[in-house]
């Protein structure tokens, strides 16, 4: 009997026996669904992590108040002061510019973001595409820096350059944009030394001067916000700031220190927070990094999902064993047409491979089964946790088709095994 004959024989058995088919591959599908959707799921947060410590904002550390940290309920790494009592913390330009030269070895800048407006894009209120964060019309993103920030960023120069330190100090109206904003905003004209009036809510717009235009980021680093078109950078000391001193100076209520790859950052985090102790004194401030956030929510969600994925296994191991048994009654209630095919002259080789090739499509039905639910739950995932938590396509199925050859060697060898043992003039003997 050749191998289709065989898989032939073992589709119109599965038919008889329809209800207990689909009740089989039902059950197998569930269990492998959840366990390669909680597989994949590891397998691709492993991944995200190995990207993420690589991304400037998981290389930096954030300098804010005791105060302010627990309001975002971060997970600190170390705290300049154990003081409970949050005390108000701030600091002017000079201080963050004096911890930059305590830490020649790191980045140290601060960011403060605003919607500004300008009339040089046109305004469509109605407009349905969503540019980036839900920007339309003649909105941009400004953000006020440093320009120690591009240093950390290593932001490529297309034309012009970056502002520096001097044009902070002098607050000069000048701005650095992508090279997407600058095409949107004058076409193919040169962009360097052009005017760009920008407004502040329902504030007069003001004019500022294009001094750069950065280089669009690599195609393999999606996560690079310069490539964003919609970005544009300008001196902090410009940025009409809500946090402002008595003496009429702005204040920051949260500095970066950014590092450069292969950097400790443990022990650059002890550097950080022993500069900080020599210029703030013991305020409670607290130093952390988000990566560390990032992890203690990864690790909870993954919790979850191991649990889930053990009940699955327990419930895939239970549905074996019922499946098992199963395949054992198919076994005993065929010995007649097993003995009568042997005397015909199959082998036991041949009888094995019969109800093995049964086994092997239940199990292989049940996987697909079983795919098919796993990009179900990836779905919800994806809402829940975005798409790294829903894994790669690719990874389920694979996944999927492994553990349906091992449930079908599981539940089908040692009831194949019985079959093929079963001697042909006792099994004729049987009525």
């Amino acid at each position: 009997m050749s191998i289709v004959d065989q898989l032939k024989w073992s589709l119109r058995h599965s038919k008889r026996q329809a209800l207990e088919s689909i009740l089989v591959t039902l059950a197998i599908g569930l269990g492998i669904g959840v366990i390669i959707t909680v597989l994949a799921m590891f397998w691709s947060v492993a991944g995200e992590y190995r990207k993420l410590e690589e991304l400037d904002y998981f290389r930096s550390l954030q300098i804010v108040s005791r105060a302010e940290e627990a309001q975002r309920q971060l997970a600190p790494i170390a705290l300049v002061s154990t003081d409970p009592t949050g005390i108000s913390w701030s600091a002017p330009l000079d201080e963050v510019l004096e911890l930059q030269k305590l830490l020649p070895n790191m980045h140290v800048y601060v960011e403060l973001s605003w919607l500004a407006y300008t009339n040089l894009l046109p305004q469509d209120e109605n407009k349905e595409e969503d540019i980036w964060y839900g920007f339309r019309g003649n909105e941009i993103f400004l953000t006020g820096t440093l320009p120690s920030y591009f240093a950390f960023s290593r932001a490529g120069v297309q034309q012009g350059s970056i502002f520096l330190l001097d044009d902070v100090r002098s607050a000069s109206r000048v701005l650095v944009i992508t090279e997407t904003l600058a095409r949107d905003l004058f076409g193919d004209e040169d962009p360097i030394g052009r005017t760009v009036p920008l407004s502040f809510d329902d504030s007069e717009a003001v004019d500022f001067t294009v001094i750069g235009v950065l280089a669009a980021p690599d195609d393999t680093d999606s996560y690079s916000l310069f490539a964003d078109n919609r970005m544009a950078w300008a001196p902090v000391t410009v940025i009409p700031s809500y946090r402002s001193g008595p003496d009429d100076t702005t204040h920051f209520y949260n500095i970066s220190v950014g590092l450069d790859p292969g950097v400790d950052l443990a022990s650059a985090l002890e550097q950080v927070r022993r500069e900080c102790e020599l210029l703030w004194g013991e305020d409670s401030i607290a130093v952390g990094n988000p990566l560390e956030s990032w992890r203690e929510s990864m690790k909870h969600m993954q919790r979850y999902a191991f649990i889930i994925g053990l009940l699955a296994s327990v419930g895939l191991v239970i549905a074996v064993i019922n499946i098992l048994n199963l395949m054992l009654a198919r076994v005993l209630k065929r010995t007649k047409s097993i003995g009568l095919s042997m005397a015909l002259g199959s082998s036991r080789r041949q009888v094995f491979r019969q109800f093995m090739m049964e086994a092997l499509f239940l199990g292989l039905v049940g996987a697909l089964v079983g795919i098919l639910l796993s990009s179900g739950f990836a779905v919800l995932l994806e809402r829940g946790y975005g798409a790294f938590a829903a894994g790669k396509g690719g990874a389920r199925v694979g996944l999927g088709i492994v553990m349906g050859f091992l449930v079908s060697l599981l539940f089908g060898v040692y009831p194949a095994y019985l079959g093929s043992r079963t001697n042909p003039v006792d099994a004729l003997r049987i009525d």
